[in-house]
This record gives structure tokens, sequence and C-alpha cells, in this order.
């Protein structure tokens, strides 16, 4: 599971190399690689194992010889098959260093097609991907679109692969199925690249590649085939140019763009609601609120998985329909029971979510109505669903999500209301509602300014090894959601369990080393939340609690943090909030590299 990013085209491939990966790099950043082409075939390879800044400098120091090449691939691992190692690292060859590879996807088939090419071929690395360039060493017919068109064949599952050839250095071919592609078009060549983030700089225009899709450029042209059929796809021009790598003063990309959330949520809702007709703008919404929506079934990857919880409860709470929340990796093998009255909704933060994908095209083949919450405009993942809406939070830029799934949360609120309008939600109700999200912004804003409050008790809370989270009904996703974020960013042991259960087994747990964070705002499980922090007090539980501004009972608890009261259905964006400061500042204290956790990836391309 990689990133790649390419070039071609008259002009001297280095200088937009090393920035194009950085663009890359707050996805994957295990090793990365390139290789560049000059127009006699002589070829410049190079890797590093670690962030983009180790094979940076490997470039620099070789910048001087490499003035004519103009053509290169370049890729960002993170590991899936074989350790992070520099013989794991991409590119990849074949024996006789003709053919070099990048991809990002796994092949899963990849140890049948081995074997039999180890009878004829030693292999120097442990990755799938290094099955591709011996495949066109073994089956190649004079011409590399065709050969390569034939090897895809053999491949099971995700794919986007990017060859050149040092024997033809005019050439170089794509191709794509599953994972992420586009090529990117500007004066001074063609490029290819996974995320639109790394294009932003370098061109004027995107070209979303398809299934099957596969890319020859030669010259100064490019050719788009599929199924060995040329055709043609859109050209669209890039219209932001974000200069995401800029900071702004703050020390890690997390804490900007969690200071950046009161603004976002608020541009999202003033953009799409009017508050003098107390209505929801939006098209898309408005055709949606047309069909006869008897269910919901809400499929996504964890955080936005977690995102779908909340939003499950209010649509069964405020609209009567019932829903269900699945993981995509789980839906995908489950007997599935898809009729026309049924809303199926996608969640994505990012570009490409494999197991979402492979769910989305099992609903569409079955004519199931799709409905995708995307960030990225122009992702291939929304225009496969009926209907898609932007959460429109901009660029991401740290490993894990915290932005995008307050945006998440905004849209799929606003999804609830203007379909809620249509059955059960009663139209002063909505009124309360709509007047609650007026004062949202100025809610989280004083969540904000307590930032140094929250410093101080992260870090009186760095100390402990193991923390509970507990939270009920609406309350209990937004639970699980920030115990994963206390795993993610600071390594530290943490559960989430529904507070009324915690009798049930988990309360053994608790002692003076265990630390429950317990959500409890004034809100109709008020006072049920008391007793279960009765409970975890009468067993010498340490209990940091999540109140509302007043709480006449705040010094039950070891420590609170205070946030604004609201209506209850508010209170996932405030709280949530506030648990990003506390798992960020228990993060820095910690000294992790917060914006690039170990281990992880910003999107999952593979299953």
């Amino acid at each position: 599971m990689c990133w790649i990013f390419a070039y071609k085209w008259n002009k001297e491939a280095t200088p937009y190399l090393v920035d194009g990966l950085k663009h890359l790099e707050y996805r994957w950043y295990d090793s990365a690689g390139l290789c560049e082409l000059d127009s006699r075939g002589n070829y410049y390879l190079e890797k590093a194992v670690g962030k983009v800044a180790e094979l940076e400098n490997k470039v620099n120091s070789a910048s001087k010889k490499l003035a004519n090449f103009n053509i290169w691939i370049a890729h960002t691992r993170w590991a899936t098959h074989g350790r992070v190692m520099l013989k794991n690292t991409h590119p990849h060859k074949s024996t006789q260093d003709r053919f070099f590879v990048v991809h990002n996807g796994i092949i899963e088939n990849y140890i049948d097609l081995k074997k039999d090419l180890e009878k004829k071929y030693k292999f120097y690395s442990d990755t799938d991907t290094e099955v591709i360039s011996k495949l066109i060493e073994e089956r190649w017919d004079g011409d590399l679109r065709s050969t390569l068109n034939k090897i895809v064949g053999l491949l099971r599952w995700t794919y986007a692969i990017a060859v050149l050839d040092t024997k033809d250095p005019d050439i170089l071919v794509w191709a794509k199925f599953g994972s992420p592609l586009l090529i990117g078009i500007s004066e001074d060549g063609f490029f290819l690249s996974s995320d639109s983030n790394a294009l932003n700089n370098v061109a004027h225009s995107l070209v979303s590649l398809e299934d099957n899709d596969m890319v020859v450029v030669r010259g100064i042209n490019y050719t788009v085939y599929n199924e060995w059929k040329e055709v043609k796809r859109e050209i669209e021009p890039i219209i932001r140019k974000n200069a995401i790598l800029s900071l702004d003063g703050y020390t890690h990309y997390m804490e900007k763009e969690i200071f950046e959330t009161s603004k976002m949520i608020g541009e999202i809702f003033n953009n799409r609601i009017d508050y003098k007709k107390n209505r929801i703008i939006s098209t898309t919404l408005d055709k949606l609120s047309k069909y006869d929506i008897k269910r919901i079934e809400i499929i996504a990857s964890w955080t936005s998985y977690n995102a779908g919880m909340i939003s499950s409860f209010w649509f069964e709470e405020l609209t009567g329909i019932p829903t269900s929340v699945y993981g995509s990796s789980e839906y995908k093998y489950k007997r599935k029971f898809i009729d026309n009255k049924t809303l199926y909704i996608f969640i994505s933060q990012s570009w490409e979510t494999a197991d979402s994908l492979e769910c989305l095209k099992i609903i569409k083949k079955q004519w199931g109505l799709t409905f995708w919450v995307v960030n990225v405009v122009g992702s291939s993942i929304a225009r496969l669903a009926d209907m898609w809406i932007y959460t429109y939070c901009g660029p991401e830029i740290w490993v894990a999500a915290t932005k995008t799934f307050m945006g998440q949360l905004a849209v799929l609120f606003m999804m609830m209301i203007r379909i809620g309008e249509k059955w059960e939600l009663q139209r002063l109700q909505s009124i309360e509602i709509l007047n609650g999200l007026k004062s949202l912004e100025s809610y989280l804003e004083k969540v904000i300014e307590q930032k140094d409050y929250i410093r101080k008790l992260a870090r009186k809370y760095s100390k402990y090894k193991d923390f509970f989270y507990l939270g009920r009904n609406l309350l209990y996703p937004v639970a699980k959601e920030w115990s994963l974020k206390l795993k993610e960013i600071t390594y530290r042991h943490s559960e989430s369990y529904s507070a009324g259960e915690l009798k049930h087994g988990p309360l053994s747990l608790v002692d003076k080393n265990f630390p429950c964070i317990l959500l409890n705002p004034k809100w109709r499980l008020y006072e049920k939340n008391i007793s279960t922090l009765q409970e975890i007090k009468a067993r010498n539980g340490v209990v940091l609690g999540i109140v509302s501004e007043w709480d006449e009972n705040k010094d039950l608890y070891d420590d609170v943090i205070e946030i604004p009261l609201s209506v209850e259905e508010l209170y996932p964006f405030t709280v949530s909030l506030a648990l990003q400061l506390f798992a960020y500042y228990m993060a820095e204290k910690l000294e992790r590299d917060i914006d690039k956790p170990r281990n992880l990836a910003k999107s999952v391309t593979v299953e």
C-alpha cells in the first residue's frame, strides 16, 4: 500500500521530484525511492528508508549529473509485503535492469505467480511488486503497453502501476484498477499521481482515470486506453492550489487543523443553511429528500464508521428511519438485503478507501441507491455513487483524522435535517436545531479558549498507561472515536465502552491506575451517568468528566473539562473538540511523532 508520482516530457525532472513526494508523504512515510532516465536510457536509481528527507539528501548530492534526466517514477511506501528495508523499497526492477516499476495496491495472488517465476528468475525482495517487474520481462512481446495489458489480467485485486523501459526512454506507461490514479497536465509535461495534492503546484489540469485504464505517454502526447480501445477522459481544471506544507506558526498539523475546526464548521453550515428561512440549501439533498427511504445503511471504515454511528442516532431519533452502521471490511462479506427503499450512505475522509469502494460496486450492481460523503473534490469514488456531497474541509495533512471527522458530522447532520423534514422531524424541532447551529461556531471557540487548561490536564494524565472512555447513546461512538485517537497518537492503551454496560464485566479493570473519561454533559441521560460515576468512584477509580458548564455535580469528578450547554444533538461536536485537544497535548507531552504516528497510513487503498 503506497503512493506514486511520475513525470514525463522534455524538461529536467529532478526539480519537481522531492516537492511532489513531500506532498504525498503525509499519506505514507516508511521509505521512498525513484528512478530517472535520460534520452539515451541511462538510469539513476535511488532509495531511502525513512522519510522523504532521507531520499532528498541523496538526490541533492547527485543533482548535477541528473541535469538531462527528463522522465522518472517515484514512490513513497507504507509496508504491506516485506519489512521496512532498502531491498523492499520501490522502484523494483527486472533481472536485466531494463524495466522499472512502482506500484500502489496489493497483488493477492503474488505467491502463486512468484512460484512460477522463481523457476527462471531470482528475487531480491519480499514484495508483491517485484513480481510485476519479472512478469514484464517474462511476457515481453516487444511493446510495453501490449505486454502490460496482458500482465494486468493475471493480477488479482488492486493496482496502480507506472513502468519505465530503459531501452525505450521516450515512453512511460501507467495502469489502474481499484487504486487511485490521476494525470496532471502542465506546460512542462505530464505528471502521474495517486493524490491531487501532489499536482497542485505543478499542473493546471487533471484527468481522473477509471478502472482498467492504461495510459501511454510518448513524446509530448498521452493516450488513454481501456481494454485495448482508445478512450477520452474529461480534463478538469485544478482550481485550488493550497500551500499544504505551511504550518502557519503551529507546531504540528494536528494542532493547526484542530484550531481550524470552528471556522470550518461555521463555513460548512453557513454555506448550506439559510437561517432566515430556516432551511437547508442543497440541490443534492433536495434530490435525495424526494426518494421514499424506509431504511438507511451506513458503510465506512473506522473514524468514518464512528461518524456514521453518531449520525445513526440522529437519523433514528429525529427522522424515525431505522439506521444500521457497518464496517466496510466486514460488510463486503456479509449477506446483503438490497432493495430500492434503502439508502446506502458511504463515508470516506480520503480519496479511495478500498473496502468501501468494493462494497459500493456490489450495491450498484444490484441497483441500490448509493450516496457518498467525501472530502476530496473530484474523487472518482464519489462519481461512482448515485449522489454525493463534499465536506469541503480542505487538505488534512496529519495522518489521523480530526477536522475531516468533524466535517463528516456536519454534513451528516444536515442530511438528517433535510430527510427528517419529510418524516418525523417536526418543523418546530427543526427550527430549534437550526437555531442551535447558529451558535455552534462560538461554542467550539469556547472550547478552544480552554487550551491551556486542557494542556495542563493532559500532562497530568500522561503518566497513566491505560484509559477507559465511557459514553451512552449518542455519545458512545464519540467515546469510541477518541479512544481510537488516543491510541493512534499517544500509543497508550485505551478502551471504549457503553457507560451503562460497565457493570457487566469491564468494571473489573477499574482501579486507581486506570482512569475513566466519562462523557456526561447535561442531557437526558445525565443522571444515569452520575450513577456510573459513583460505581467507578466506589472502586477507587479516577474519573475525568466532560461536563457542561455550571454543572452542580462537577466536584464528584477528579477533574473536568467544561463544554458549553447546548441542545444535546450538538454535543458530539463540542465534546469531540475537547477530546481532540486532550489527545494532542498528551501526545505532545510524551514527545510522539504526532503528525506521522508509527505504523499508520492516511488512506487505506488495500483490503
